[in-house]
């Protein structure tokens, strides 16, 4: 093939062209570049935005899960501060209600002793009689078989030290190794003052 050899005009033209394509070539790689490099900024920054989030997120998670740690630890002091608290409270209750009924308990005996010993004391007291008959034997022992000591007539006042029954008939001592019948064979012999 042969060649034709170029005007410069044509030359001209050839150069201008090429420089224009050179010119827009550079500029598609420059704009690709400028793309390229934004692209890479924008996923960067994306990146960072991303991770700074989920950085966040995790400080916030800690702080709520702290939080909630620390409010379910207040309740279940709080909730063991009442406890004890109603603990304390029924065993002060409890020790109250222990000590009333042990005041209580004490002042019954305390009553029971005195009416014990009231009655121990009536008991042991010695009580008046007064004969009743015109004439009664005083005996060594409370039978009518024992031997006689002594004797009382109607009237006379007798101290009673001591009574003895057998369920039908009763005998009061009168002094040692005395005895005189208060009521025998349904008759009464000694009346009590």
């Amino acid at each position: 093939m042969t060649q034709k050899k170029k005007s410069i005009f044509d030359k001209l033209v050839d150069a201008v062209s090429d420089r224009d394509e050179k010119a827009a070539a550079e500029a598609a790689a420059a704009e690709k570049a400028a793309a390229e490099k934004a692209a890479a900024l924008k996923a960067a920054a994306d990146k960072a935005a991303a991770e700074k989030a989920a950085a966040l997120k995790a400080a916030a998670d800690k702080a709520t899960a702290e939080k909630a740690a620390a409010l379910k630890a207040a309740a279940e002091k709080g909730a063991a501060a009442k406890a004890a608290a109603e603990k304390a409270a029924a065993e002060k209750a409890a020790a109250e209600k222990a000590a009333a009924l042990k005041s209580v308990v004490e002042k019954a005996a305390a009553e029971r002793a005195a009416v014990a010993k009231a009655a121990a004391a009536a008991a042991a007291a010695p009580k008046k009689g007064v004969v009743q008959v015109r004439s009664l034997h005083i005996r060594k022992d409370h039978t009518t078989k024992s031997q006689g000591v002594g004797g009382l007539v109607k009237g006379d006042v007798v101290t009673i030290l001591e009574t003895w029954t057998d369920g039908k008939d009763t005998w009061v001592k009168v002094g040692p190794d005395q005895w005189a019948a208060m009521i025998y064979e349904g008759e009464s012999y000694i009346k009590l003052e």
